[in-house]
């Protein structure tokens, strides 16, 4: 009864939490939207080049290429041998569902448990995504400060939340790798404790593996120098100057890093206010810096969509992988 009462409270807690976020990422984008002049986002809109599409949405396909060969070389590391199609298909789909569906399951708890299905070991696909995701932040700051260091534009707030970002993804990356367990969950006993320690036992695997660990950090500085590729896409798509290359790293990455905080929705608001911000030093006014963060999110979502189709369409196989899983590595042998 007592352990019926604290799910209702936790989940109660959790929509209410929720319920928040949507509520600070309606005020913020509301403030900003009110702020901006229609007329010119308006004219922005109108004015945009079709013809940038091609390299948007060919420069998005790629960053999900990269971010599936990246997560398949810690799988590989693992002996978790998942195709490459496969884990391209699995990323779009959790692309979707935390664009369209944060209410339900997160983009990466999606990837886990497909993951899961395919190697037969939730620890083991958990933790591919959380060392992943802990590598890519590392990635993230790193690109972001070598931006600012040769950026004709900076802004020293940034430039700090770059540091401090950096220097927490590399502690909690060490204290994944290393396998740590806190004493009082090794004590506790039960299904979590159990869940905890096979994910730091599998986690802790892949310290012995530094090649996978550097291929990794190196792909995933890849992925953010297309994700500011993407964004220049954009920019030029509306018809405005382009800034350099370091300072759209260092625009990128910061804007990326305080979507980060989880005060929203997958990020809104707080990556619109970040790209005016930073923007505005290039010229840019409210309006148009809000233009090309909205449709920066807007092509991603649009996307996303495929990954959606193809979780209807291929739900039976997702449920029951393992032949698939077999012959996909069968063939690659």
């Amino acid at each position: 009864m007592n352990k019926m009462c604290y799910t209702k409270q936790n989940k109660k807690a959790g929509n209410s939490i929720l319920w928040l976020r949507i509520l600070i990422s309606l005020l913020l984008m509301g403030i900003l939207v009110f702020t901006a002049d229609p007329v010119k986002i308006k004219q922005s809109l109108l004015n945009f080049r079709q013809l940038s599409l091609i390299p948007v949405f060919s420069l998005i396909a790629l960053s999900m290429f990269i971010s599936a060969l990246k997560w398949k070389v810690l799988l590989d590391a693992q002996k978790n041998r998942i195709g490459l199609l496969t884990l391209f298909r699995i990323y779009v789909t959790s692309l979707f569902f935390n664009n369209f569906l944060p209410s339900s399951i997160g983009g990466d708890g999606m990837r886990i448990y497909l993951a899961g299905r395919y190697c037969g070991s939730i620890s083991s696909a958990a933790s591919s995504v959380v060392v992943e995701r802990a590598i890519a932040t590392v990635s993230l700051s790193m690109l972001g400060l070598s931006g600012f260091l040769f950026a004709e534009k900076i802004s020293m707030p940034a430039l700090w939340l770059l540091v401090f970002v950096l220097v927490a993804g590399m502690i909690v990356t060490f204290i994944i790798l290393t396998g740590w367990t806190p004493g009082f969950i090794k004590k506790r006993g039960g299904r979590i404790s159990d869940a905890w320690l096979s994910f730091s036992e599998t986690s802790g695997e892949l310290k012995n593996k530094p090649a996978a660990l550097i291929v990794t950090l190196i792909l995933s500085l890849v992925f953010q120098v297309n994700v500011a590729m993407v964004a220049a896409s954009v920019i030029w798509g509306i018809g405005l100057p382009v800034p350099h290359a370091a300072d759209m790293f260092f625009i990128t990455s910061a804007s990326s890093v305080l979507a980060m905080v989880p005060a929203g929705i997958n990020g809104y608001g707080l990556r619109e206010s970040a790209y005016i911000i930073l923007l505005m030093p290039y010229g840019f006014t409210t309006s148009s810096a809000l233009t090309v963060s909205v449709l920066f999110a807007l092509f991603v979502s649009v996307f996303s969509l495929a990954g959606g189709v193809d979780w209807m369409l291929s739900s039976r196989e997702y449920s029951n992988p393992a032949e698939t899983g077999r012959l996909e590595y069968e063939d690659a042998c």
